[in-house]
């Protein structure tokens, strides 16, 4: 046999050498093969359950949602009392309903909105306020949960709480930054009310922070006119 043929034979017999090797080892280790396999199609139904879940519980909060908010609309233009009454057991029973069932859905968050506007209606600002907060915590990322702040923070004015209430609008402005449309506001209210209690340094820090941030806003006048107020009666440089 020349030494190519040998060559030839050496490699065959490696081949073989090799796959028996793994033959072996597919045999010892199958049930763990088998059992990693399995844990992968029992992943993937279990991601496609809940995608389905997840679907069907979208679908039906917001069929609830839908209602609740019918109900609210009719709240609010309803004159004779007993049934203002009955609608706004109802509206709190389906507010009840969702929060329970759906918390973390933007069915929630807007069932909180609604239980927050009616606690309005009745001046209960502490109840307002609560449900504000509840609705900025349901969906954080949602458009409507900085703007649950903003009435969270008008809510504890309501109620004299002004370091609770500038909590509340520096929240809004540490954890939305930008992306909250109210952000001048969110300043300027934490200016005005700094100037109310006295803390002229943090009042300008703030009427300054809207001047040289958005020179068209609407509040930059205001702001304008507070620092040069504040400067001619000698409360800030």
């Amino acid at each position: 046999m020349d030494s190519s043929t040998r060559s030839k034979a050496g490699r065959e017999n490696e081949t073989k050498s090799f796959y028996a090797s793994f033959s072996d080892f597919l045999r010892k280790y199958r049930f763990a093969f088998i059992g990693a396999f399995a844990a992968l199609v029992i992943a993937a139904a279990a991601i496609a359950i809940f995608s389905e879940a997840a679907d069907s519980a979208a679908e039906a909060s917001t069929a609830r949602a839908e209602k609740l908010i019918e109900d609210y609309t009719s709240y609010l233009s309803e004159s004779d009392e007993a049934k203002k009454s009955a609608l706004e057991a109802e509206i709190a029973a389906t507010a009840k309903e969702i929060t329970e069932k759906w918390p973390r859905l933007f069915a929630a968050q807007r069932a909180r909105t609604i239980s927050a506007r009616i606690f309005e209606s009745k001046k209960d600002w502490a109840s307002a306020e609560q449900e504000w907060l509840a609705a900025a915590a349901a969906v954080p990322a949602s458009y409507l949960a900085p703007l649950a702040l903003h009435n969270a923070a008008a809510a504890a004015e309501e109620q004299l709480s002004i370091e609770r209430a500038i909590g509340h609008y520096k929240t809004v402005i540490e954890k939305y930054g930008e992306s909250d449309i109210g952000l001048p506001h969110a300043y300027f209210s934490v200016a005005r009310l700094s100037e109310g209690m006295k803390d002229y340094a943090a009042a300008m820090e703030n009427y300054q922070k809207i001047v040289s941030s958005w020179p068209d806003s609407d509040w930059t006048k205001l702001s304008r006119d507070r620092i040069i107020a504040l400067k001619s009666r000698g409360l800030a440089k």
